[in-house]
């Protein structure tokens, strides 16, 4: 019996060799991780360089209004942080967000999106844009035609608690700026409202029609419908009428893009290719879903920055071409292979041993 229970050991020390092989391959394999450049690389940062080329354009546009920018909110002193509440300000939105989406390596990490998503130069792209992260939208719009996509685009006005909540400078406003300035080649054709069921109910009637003329004027068609669900169907119908659409983007929180799905609201964003459980609310999202259109959600901005690599609410903000979006690991295959061929054979042997049972009897 004795003799039994030490080759039982004995083979529990051999599966502890085993192991400690196993721990020495994986502890080697960290050891020579490297990072190198992503096979996009040099796409996303084109995209990035047209953002930042952006994002100063709309700073300087501010600065030579004789506007102040207010450090105590936008501390990167971007322009692209606005007041806390206006008369065109929707919902509450989290100020570290929208500070974490003027880093223009979004655009790389949309780069990596639509890569990942195999989306290839004239690939037809649906975007629904809303005021509450300009910088999005602008870093989405250089993606885009960085990859020679061919964007198809409508945006919203109004926007949450910090986004592009100027009554007199709004999204559209800085869209149009961009683009007669030839920084984009792209902009919406139709603009709504946004805010409540999309018309802005809960907005200023004199500031939101003051919006409306103005940019009708800049050269936007007014979408409105006062019917929420023909709204998003209505607005799925054109995008389809536009080409083969490849991908839909979302950017921030408009009525007409997932309802009052409580899924899409507190989902990580990012890539999305089916719907949610029992999810039945007529949303653009969720129209282009049962589509088998892949969607781009960008709301929970801070959760994709950390996938991504990218920091969350920096002071100052990187440099263009910093972040983890930029770089893949990458490890060397000898040192698991090594451990694995030294591991089974002391597996195969601890294996046998503990084969014999001490409890087992000798037949008399």
């Amino acid at each position: 019996m004795k003799s039994e229970r030490k080759t039982q050991w004995a083979g529990l020390w051999w599966l502890a060799a085993a192991l400690c092989c196993l721990l020495a391959g994986w502890l080697a394999t960290e050891a020579g991780r490297v990072s190198v450049p992503t096979e996009d690389c040099a796409l996303k940062l084109e995209a990035a360089e047209r953002a930042q080329r952006c994002y100063d354009a709309i700073r300087q546009l501010r600065l030579d209004r004789g506007e102040t920018i207010d450090l105590a909110s936008d501390v990167n002193g971007t322009g692209l942080i606005g007041p806390e509440y206006s008369f065109i300000t929707t919902t509450l939105g989290p100020l570290e967000a929208k500070r974490t989406s003027t880093n223009p390596n979004m655009a790389a990490m949309l780069v990596d999106m639509m890569t990942e998503l195999g989306l290839q130069p004239g690939d037809t792209v649906a975007a629904n844009f809303s005021g509450s992260f300009p910088a999005l939208n602008i870093a989405a719009v250089c993606a885009m035609e960085t990859l020679g996509l061919e964007p198809v685009l409508m945006s919203s006005f109004g926007a949450s608690t910090h986004g592009a909540n100027d009554p007199a400078l709004t999204y559209q406003d800085m869209e149009a700026y961009l683009y007669d300035q030839g920084l984009i080649s792209t902009r919406s054709r139709y603009f709504s409202i946004g805010g409540n069921r999309d018309i802005g109910t809960e907005m200023d009637p004199g500031t939101r029609d003051s919006v409306v003329e103005r940019l009708t004027g800049l050269g936007y068609e007014l979408w409105y419908d006062e019917d929420i669900v023909h709204n998003v169907r209505a607005r799925h119908d054109f995008y389809r009428s536009q080409g083969d659409i490849r991908c839909f983007i979302n950017v921030g929180g408009n009525d007409v893009s997932f309802g009052d799905s409580s899924s899409m609201v507190h989902t990580d964003g990012g890539i999305l290719t089916e719907l949610a459980v029992n999810d039945h609310t007529v949303g653009l999202i969720q129209l282009f879903l049962a589509d088998k259109v892949p969607v781009i959600h960008l709301l929970n901005v801070k959760l994709l920055a950390a996938d991504y690599g990218l920091p969350i609410d920096p002071v100052p903000l990187p440099p263009v071409g910093d972040g983890g979006v930029y770089r893949d690991d990458q490890y060397p295959k000898l040192p698991g292979l090594l451990a694995l061929a030294a591991a089974l054979p002391l597996v195969a042997i601890g294996g046998r041993k503990l084969k014999k049972d001490p409890r087992s009897k000798k037949p008399i």
